[in-house]
């Protein structure tokens, strides 16, 4: 561990302290109300998403179990704004920290975790993320805690995968320069193991995959992992089988391997995810990464 990441460490330890401080002074106060701010990106006419259902319900599950905070009531103010327009989330936040609000939590696009990171850590207002952060910059914010997955720890997952399957050649496809990062152990696997590692870039701006497509198939690249957004997935799945559903890929010749990032045999967490399932029942319906990570391998028919 490098000296600069010891003070990351270090910086993430007192804001913890800090945290747990402010914790045990509202549990030993008289009853008080906790307001935590939410900004939430959405698209035009599209239903609620899935990280402001999660946020409501964690927030109603605390409340609702008076053994963590008996004294204290946690309220949210949430706030929507349109996705990738980090102007309205620095205005939106701005708004709620003039109305108190003690954390922030969100919201999820990179442009606009960094506005309101910077506002948050210049007022030493916590800041919770659930978005992938780029380690290079880790160090310039100190008022924040971020939930993603520790990406090296994912991608040694990944690598475990390949191992156990014995594949000897895969295809990384990214879609961004961060997907080349968060699958560092994978590409420096070929110096520790017999193992090929073919690196591809998906097109920019969302284009036609189909030629990327035709030259793996052309090369015999059928064992394939993908570092994209949901959204490019599906799009890429459309290209390639044209179909969305899962179950056309039964037939298609596409073998998906998954892999979750949550220990179900642990009673709490089964309970949570019991609760969480019905909660998600009564939102429509929508593709969403978080609860679950995964890879997905391409043996046959790339594209016809």
């Amino acid at each position: 561990m490098t000296e600069q990441d010891e003070r990351a460490m270090e910086k993430r330890r007192r804001l913890l302290f800090f945290l747990f401080y402010l914790m045990s002074k509202f549990y030993l106060s008289e009853q008080q109300v906790i307001r935590i701010g939410g900004i939430f990106e959405t698209r035009e006419n599209e239903p609620v998403s899935m990280d402001e259902l999660a946020f409501k319900f964690a927030v109603t599950s605390i409340n609702r179990n008076r053994t963590l905070m008996p004294n204290t009531t946690l309220t949210y103010d949430i706030q929507r704004v349109n996705l990738f327009d980090s102007f309205e989330a620095s205005r939106r936040v701005c708004d709620q920290l003039a109305l108190g609000v003690a954390a922030v939590f969100g919201p999820s696009h990179s442009s606009s975790v960094s506005a309101v990171q910077s506002i948050c850590n210049a007022l030493e207002v916590p800041h919770i993320q659930t978005r992938w952060k780029h380690p290079s910059v880790d160090n310039k914010d100190n008022f924040y805690i971020n939930l993603y997955p520790e990406y090296t720890s994912i991608s040694r997952a990944i690598l475990d995968i390949v191992i156990f399957y014995k594949w000897k050649s895969v295809t990384v496809v990214y879609e961004d320069s961060t997907g080349l990062m968060r699958m560092q152990e994978l590409i420096k696997a070929p110096s520790k193991n017999n193992l090929k590692i073919r690196i591809r870039q998906l097109p920019s701006g969302g284009g036609d995959s189909r030629p990327l497509l035709k030259e793996m198939k052309k090369e015999k690249e059928f064992y394939i992992i993908f570092d994209c957004s949901y959204q490019v997935a599906a799009e890429l799945l459309k290209q390639d089988m044209f179909a969305l559903d899962l179950e056309p890929y039964r037939y298609s010749g596409v073998n998906m391997t998954a892999f979750r990032l949550l220990n179900l045999d642990d009673p709490y967490v089964a309970s949570v995810i019991q609760k969480w399932s019905m909660e998600r029942q009564l939102a429509p319906p929508k593709p969403e990464s978080g609860l679950m990570s995964g890879i997905m391998t391409v043996r046959n028919d790339l594209l016809s």
